[in-house]
């Protein structure tokens, strides 16, 4: 499905370095992990993220939408609700034919069947699949901003590692980090009945922005290292004029 992918969407609320001062209307943030470079463009009504791969993504608050851009292809796609809806008819159709075809196995190989089918697209399991958020009251500092540790529980175990700062420690104007919080809050409720709504983090419960990222399986770290608010021109924050919409891929397809 469109790539907005849960290291991308971790990125953009990982790690900040400089000194915060002023609200600023105009933020970029840059950040370092293992697998490079990635940053992120955000004023009012836009946000850009760009990382390691060659594609980037564009949340456009007055288009209702989050666009996944391919210079290599000149074409993007768009999740919006009409293609949300798509996918969540055809994440339903797949659940049938799993069940289907389960159905036709001996009973006592139902479960194991079951099991490794939902493991192929994890996105199409119903379970209900729990995430929270383990405040510790522990503090520190990343890049010179003080942080607030925070854990993020999935199903009762301990998952990524979170030290989260508020917009205004960053220097982000209340209108942006509004624009931030909105795509996060467009993403929940676009991604509600696919079973891949629990994929990402919980930002909206965060209230705030991680400066440093630690994945707690792999280890991985992500951080900032670079904030700029120097102005961040239209072009960079728009679809390219020609470039041609495709279709969202869907799960299965």
């Amino acid at each position: 499905m469109i790539r907005i992918r849960r290291t991308a969407a971790v990125v953009l609320l990982a790690g900040l370095s400089a000194v915060a001062g002023i609200a600023q209307a105009n933020t970029t943030l840059t950040y370092q992990g293992a697998s490079g470079a990635f940053t992120v463009d955000m004023r009012p009504g836009a946000v850009r993220i760009d990382d390691a791969s060659p594609q980037w993504q564009l949340y456009k608050e007055d288009a209702k939408a989050i666009f996944s851009i391919d210079p290599r292809e000149s074409t993007y796609t768009r999740l919006d609700s009409n293609s949300a809806s798509v996918i969540r008819q055809r994440v339903d159709s797949l659940r049938a034919q799993i069940e289907d075809r389960v159905q036709q196995l001996p009973q006592e190989q139902q479960a194991t069947a079951r099991a490794a089918m939902l493991q192929s697209v994890p996105g199409l399991d119903t379970r209900n699949q729990k995430i929270g958020l383990d405040r510790t009251g522990r503090t520190d500092t990343v890049a010179g901003i003080k942080c607030e540790v925070v854990q993020v529980v999935r199903g009762g175990k301990p998952a990524e590692t979170l030290c989260v700062a508020t917009p205004k420690a960053l220097g982000i104007s209340k209108d942006t980090f509004s624009t931030v919080t909105s795509m996060f809050s467009l993403m929940q409720t676009l991604l509600a009945g696919t079973g891949f709504e629990t994929a990402g983090l919980p930002y909206l419960s965060l209230a705030g922005m991680p400066v440093r990222f630690t994945d707690t399986n792999t280890g991985e770290r992500r951080q900032l290292v670079d904030v700029s608010h120097k102005e961040v021109s239209e072009r960079r924050l728009s679809l390219p004029q020609d470039y041609v919409e495709t279709a969202v891929t869907q799960p299965g397809s």
